[in-house]
């Protein structure tokens, strides 16, 4: 801690004085799929917007300034809107949404630029593993590398799974689950797994074809990674089939990204086997605390009255990561303060995010030293914020808002 308080010492004494309340306005962005997956991108929005409202939308004498980027799921326009954030004098962090490609494929980039990133959703293991300890992306959300265990093992211990299938999109993403699936199977003794890939964009035809392949050859459930628009397809698929044939489905958390609970209706869902991940809070939870109480009132004043009951917060998941990752990194910016010299702020900022020096209280729960110095061989889960212990199990309720398992 001494060591850091001198690294901060030095850069702010190196940069530029500036007076403190001057007006000025630091720039908070998001790249992540506006278009095609706006659910998710909305709910994270509004986590970072109503942690920054609860200190006026100001911080260090600055005001907070919100640039959302669109980059559709594409990785070479991510990579155009992370060039907007650098190129940017008064940009001091950048969100991520749902997709893990765009980090995993630009990662060097993203670290080489030093652009301070946090992730509240993307769960693709390699991204917060950059190795080098100058590590400038930090997550708050479900890590595959973490997250196997528990989606196999619930798939093998609670629902009796003997044969499991994997069905993974064919992404970054898809291949990260392949190897963390793969490895939690084989340390269940499981042979090596059947395993069917698909791309975005995948139609009825392709999905009827997949599935009546899965079945033949004897699998008796599905663990499923992939988003909400191929999940619906998928899932519609499998209604299509007569009861006998249906088999259960145990889901990467991407379905609760989009529209699936519009698509998929509840009286689909009840005739169908389905759970997915999540992360163990949930407003829609039959036990509130009082600050989770106050945050949900808080979100319906900021919309004003469109959020009114916890099953209208749709992605909620994306709205509970972002707050308590905006909290964690207003902490870190207040231990620094702020120069306007944004370059020289993150240097600072990123390194106070691996010291955080109080508790700061979340939706999920307390945080204490969330992050640290990442190091590849000893400390290989510094920049999670969360891990297995966070994870629980959930599924869709009758109006449409995720249950989590209690």
């Amino acid at each position: 801690m001494k060591q850091l308080h001198i690294i901060l010492g030095i850069l702010l004494l190196s940069a530029p004085v500036k007076a403190m309340a001057n007006g000025g306005s630091v720039h908070i962005y998001q790249d992540a799929d506006i278009s095609n997956h706006r659910e998710s991108s909305e709910a994270i929005q509004s986590g970072i917007e109503i942690a920054f409202d609860e200190i006026g939308n100001e911080i260090s004498g600055f005001k907070v300034v919100y640039k959302y980027l669109d980059h559709r799921g594409n990785v070479v326009r991510s990579k155009r809107n992370y060039q907007k954030f650098t190129d940017d004098p008064n940009a001091l962090a950048i969100y991520s949404g749902i997709h893990s490609p765009p980090l995993i494929k630009n990662r060097t980039f993203i670290n080489e630029n030093e652009a301070l990133t946090l992730v509240p959703w993307a769960a693709g293991g390699p991204i917060t593993r950059y190795p080098s300890a100058d590590n400038w992306i930090f997550r708050l959300s479900v890590d595959d590398t973490q997250a196997a265990p528990v989606i196999i093992n619930f798939a093998l211990d609670n629902q009796g799974c003997k044969s499991p299938h994997l069905l993974l999109e064919k992404t970054p993403w898809g291949d990260s689950n392949l190897r963390s699936m793969a490895k939690v199977l084989d340390r269940n003794h499981h042979a090596v797994p059947e395993v069917t890939r698909f791309s975005w964009n995948l139609k009825s035809i392709g999905a009827r074809t997949m599935l009546r392949e899965i079945i033949n050859k004897g699998s008796d459930c599905i663990i499923f990674v992939g988003n909400a628009i191929e999940g619906a397809v998928i899932v519609k698929e499998m209604l299509a089939l007569p009861d006998e044939n249906r088999i259960p489905i145990v889901s990467h958390w991407g379905i609760t990204g989009g529209n699936f609970h519009e698509v998929v209706t509840v009286e689909d869902r009840e005739q169908l086997d389905l759970h997915f991940i999540q992360t163990c809070f949930s407003f829609t939870n039959s036990e509130q605390s009082h600050f989770a109480k106050q945050v949900l009132t808080h979100l319906t004043h900021h919309t004003n009255g469109r959020i009114q009951e916890p099953s209208d917060l749709k992605s909620a998941v994306g709205f509970i990561h972002a707050y308590d990752l905006t909290k964690i990194l207003i902490q870190a910016i207040e231990q620094t303060g702020l120069t306007g010299n944004m370059e020289r702020d993150r240097k600072a900022i990123r390194l106070a995010l691996e010291n955080i020096d109080q508790p700061v209280k979340g939706l999920i729960k307390t945080y204490n030293s969330p992050f640290s110095e990442f190091n590849e061989e000893t400390n290989y889960n510094a920049h999670e914020a969360l891990d297995a212990g966070n994870y629980c199990m959930g599924k869709y309720g009758k109006n449409n808002e995720v249950v989590i398992s209690e």
